[in-house]
């Protein structure tokens, strides 16, 4: 083809500037057009979040129906919703884990933790009582429950309104059982035992067993006696009983440790079809990831042979009891549900009867400034409240955990320094006291709140 523009291109000649000055305009809007789809879909794709969507039911504790207009909002967010007229939610949060509060007027308010657990809850509220304002019982009565001038406590149990303890006298040469009721009066007593029992244990179906280094058996009360029943090997025993830890009517729990006691998983196994169905796992990540660090360590947690010499013993030992202390975790029914502590993660996480996840609490212990938190949980089987607690210089304090907002409140603070086996039944502390001034006297004692 030829043409004056081709012509001057092919002689390299510079061709003339355009006339009409909108056309350069035209095309660089041209190129925006086509060029900004892009940026947009590109600072999108940047900038992206990813939200989470929760959905389930608020129900009336008890009686199990839905509750309408019940607020469910996310803390420091613009995220929440309000529950319909069948109590059903869903909404959406763009980070976690974040912090739920349920309320409704009439019903107790409800702090929920929020993470990947699970994107399905079941919340239950209960009806707000009036109440006076309960303060802390810092000077509570206080009385020995057992005392004996020729007895000693070795060991106790409480079994609804009732108390078994182990008793012996002269160094442990001569042991009884004996049970009596919540006013202290002698229920029934065994005869005296040929061997030397080591403690009282109730398994998750609530039977009282007397354990020897060697044997257990199974207590059981025939009036004013009481005999010992179904003798096994202490091996047996263990393997069949030793894990389980709660039972509803339909499911068995068990409790099992894993990585050298630094963590546990929890399990279901039905009582008909003996199916098993994994819970939930709880692990100490930070001891965890110290023990892989230090390969000497490890090497001592995985050898269940203790050594022979006296200084390698005492290392082993305090490398497996101390440095690395099996984490305190644990499973206990709660009312009608399964609440598992995870105490590494200051978390409580609620199941129903079937092990279904409903939902999850922050235990607020970091907020108490009273000692050292033991990580022991006490629940009081009568009233369903759940207790634990914090020691300084041996004195150690109560509290109680509120089951709906993971808070602490305390309620007393135990008499005698260095209690052992704290107990809280119908509303009082029970624990054992050695008293230094009188050596193989050890006494139960009740302290009421």
């Amino acid at each position: 083809m030829d043409h004056p523009v081709i012509r001057m291109f092919e002689m390299g000649k510079r061709l003339p500037s355009p006339r009409n000055p909108v056309m350069p305009i035209k095309l660089f809007l041209r190129c925006l057009i086509l060029i900004l789809p892009f940026v947009v879909a590109g600072h999108n794709a940047f900038t992206q979040v990813r939200y989470h969507f929760y959905y389930g039911r608020v129900l009336e504790r008890g009686a199990k129906t839905g509750i309408p207009g019940v607020n469910l909002s996310v803390e420091n967010s613009r995220f929440g919703t309000v529950s319909d007229e069948t109590g059903s939610f869903s909404f959406f949060v763009d980070t976690i884990p974040a912090i739920l509060r349920v309320s409704h007027i009439g019903y107790e308010t409800r702090i929920i933790l929020l993470d990947e657990t699970s994107y399905s809850l079941l919340l239950y509220l209960g009806k707000k009582a009036t109440m006076l304002e309960e303060v802390e019982i810092t000077a509570s009565r206080h009385e020995p429950f057992f005392r004996d001038d020729r007895y000693a406590v070795l060991d106790y149990e409480i079994d609804s309104s009732l108390v078994y303890l182990l008793i012996f006298r002269q160094t442990l040469s001569k042991m009884e059982l004996i049970c009596k009721d919540l006013n202290g009066d002698t229920v029934a007593t065994s005869a005296r035992f040929s061997f030397r029992p080591d403690r009282l244990f109730t398994d998750c179906l609530g039977n009282l067993h007397l354990l020897s280094h060697d044997s257990g058996f199974q207590v059981y009360r025939d009036g004013n006696r009481l005999h010992l029943i179904h003798p096994v090997r202490l091996k047996k025993y263990k393997d069949i009983l030793k894990d389980c830890v709660a039972a509803t009517p339909g499911v068995l729990y068990f409790r099992r440790e894993t990585n050298h006691g630094l963590g546990a998983e929890y399990f279901g196994l039905d009582r008909i079809t003996s199916v098993k169905t994994p819970i939930t796992r709880v692990t100490d990540e930070k001891l965890l990831k110290m023990l892989r660090r230090n390969p000497e360590d490890a090497m001592m947690m995985g050898s269940p042979v203790q050594p022979d010499s006296r200084e390698a013993f005492v290392t082993w030992n305090y490398t497996r009891k101390i440095l690395y202390r099996p984490v305190k975790t644990s499973l206990h029914m709660v009312g009608e549900n399964i609440c598992i502590f995870n105490t590494p993660d200051q978390q409580m996480e609620f199941y129903d009867e079937e092990g279904r996840f409903l939902y999850k609490l922050a235990l607020k212990t970091g907020r108490v400034k009273d000692g050292r938190w033991t990580k022991e949980i006490l629940p009081d089987a009568v009233t369903g409240k759940v207790f634990t607690t914090f020691v300084s210089n041996g004195r150690y304090a109560l509290y109680e955990i509120n089951l709906d907002d993971g808070s602490l409140k305390k309620r007393l603070t135990l008499f005698h320094f260095f209690p052992e086996k704290i107990r809280v039944h119908r509303s009082a502390a029970y624990y054992l006291y050695d008293d230094p001034t009188d050596p193989d006297n050890k006494v139960l004692f009740r302290q009421n709140f």
